[in-house]
């Protein structure tokens, strides 16, 4: 019989902020356990930064297109260019399920390609509503942006939705659907603000939670808050984690006895003035960061009889044939299964402003390029934080590194005018019949 599967992403969640991964705190109780008896992988990296191109290379195995507008359009249109994971287990003969509260991971994007039921609260929503949800994404308004987290804080939607209000809305569409299944989870309760309910906060108060979140955003998202200001909002996003947790913990419970193999991960990591900003690097016009704090996340595999912590370096982009592996199904997707990678490194991409910016993550080391004026190299092992550039003790490491970027380069250039002329082809025979 087909197992039933479980995907749960944890919005915003840096590795380093993971109990089971050495955090000082215990933020993830329930994590802890499945990775005692699961299968962890300490060096997983995010297949982009932000949730759409992290999300659609998870989901179709490779890299996001390299775009820094946030238009709906051109994601909808790779989408439907790509095989995903749902369409994929759909033929497969799964029930396929998702609940996602994040507007960048909706139907509105395209991700609801392949998925039979889809639930991103999008529905329903004023004309008014419509029209500002229209000028935050394609006009990039300021004002819009106020209004709708204003009427969302208000009504507790999108970025605000705790989990407690739709969690028997998955647990009914298990119940009626037919297995096998294959059911998404996207938790926004992670992402800021950081408003974990009052018997989850551990280290943060109503107050401090509630002001250091003003304060964030009062500063325009900047680094500018004092050590003891930072603090205080790293307890919010802490007990935040720690609300996330008990969510995966009534899921294993309520699900118990469909058996689901469990994978969870985050999307992408946050920032907290380590390098200069907080979030995930590019809000409010913020340049785009390859640094660990956002692209190095958590990974945990579940009741799939495999157990054990794997170091080598994991892509995101493995996800869907790591999924397809684990069910004993042939892979479909041009990118590794985490089980079977024998890669040394990972790769990261982002672009801002049209410039193009890469990391090469390897277990102890880090490459960056495109993202100063001079190249960056770190020793992991000995600079976690990536405070020392040691590029000029190591010239010959990272001209090797180099030359991967540059054949990386080379390769995409070559696809991108295959499918340029694709394009042309099919234009020309539609105009000749």
């Amino acid at each position: 019989m087909k197992r039933n599967i479980v995907l749960i992403t944890l919005d915003s969640v840096r590795a380093d902020h993971c109990s089971f991964m050495g955090y000082h705190r215990e933020t993830t109780p329930t994590l802890d356990k499945m990775a005692r008896k699961g299968l962890v992988f300490e060096n997983a990296i995010a297949a982009g930064v932000g949730t759409p191109a992290s999300m659609m290379g998870a989901f179709t195995g490779l890299f996001a297109p390299l775009t820094d507008e946030v238009n709906p359009k051109i994601w909808r249109l790779e989408f439907d260019r790509r095989k995903t994971l749902a369409q994929v287990l759909s033929k497969l003969g799964y029930s396929t399920g998702a609940v996602v509260p994040n507007t960048f991971a909706s139907s509105y994007f395209g991700f609801n390609n392949g998925f039979q039921y889809f639930q991103d609260f999008l529905g329903g929503r004023t004309k008014f509503y419509e029209r500002i949800f229209e000028k935050v994404f394609r006009k990039n308004s300021k004002t819009a942006f106020f209004i709708r987290n204003l009427i969302n804080f208000v009504l507790r939607r999108e970025v605000f939705t705790p989990w407690e209000k739709y969690y028997e809305e998955i647990t009914d569409w298990v119940e009626k659907t037919k297995e096998p299944f294959f059911l998404w989870i996207l938790l926004m309760d992670t992402h800021f603000p950081y408003l974990a309910p009052r018997k989850f906060r551990k280290w943060s108060s109503f107050l401090s939670m509630y002001r250091s979140n003003w304060k964030l955003q009062s500063v325009n998202f900047e680094n500018r808050l004092t050590e003891r200001e930072r603090q205080k909002l790293i307890d919010a996003y802490d007990d935040s984690i720690r609300y996330a947790d008990e969510f995966v913990k009534r899921l294993i419970k309520d699900l118990k006895d469909y058996d689901p193999i469990y994978i969870i991960h985050s999307d992408h990591g946050e920032g907290f003035g380590e390098h200069g900003f907080y979030m995930h690097g590019f809000i409010r016009n913020k340049a785009v960061c390859l640094y660990e704090e956002l692209i190095h996340i958590p990974l945990i595999i579940y009741n799939a009889d495999i157990m054990g912590r794997i170091e080598e370096p994991a892509s995101l982009l493995g996800l869907s044939p790591t999924i397809l592996e684990i069910i004993d199904k042939n892979n479909e997707f041009p990118s590794k299964s985490f089980l079977r990678s024998d890669n040394e490194w990972v790769m990261v991409r982002a672009v801002e402003n049209g410039r193009i910016k890469i990391a090469i993550r390897m277990k102890n080391w880090k490459f960056i390029t495109g993202q100063k004026d001079v190249d960056e190299l770190y020793n992991l092992k000995s600079d976690p934080q990536e405070q020392e550039n040691v590029i000029s003790e190591y010239r010959k490491l990272a001209n090797e590194i180099r030359r991967i970027v540059e054949i990386h380069a080379k390769q995409e250039m070559k696809e991108r005018i295959h499918e340029k002329l694709a394009t042309i082809i099919k234009n020309l025979k539609g105009v000749l019949e």
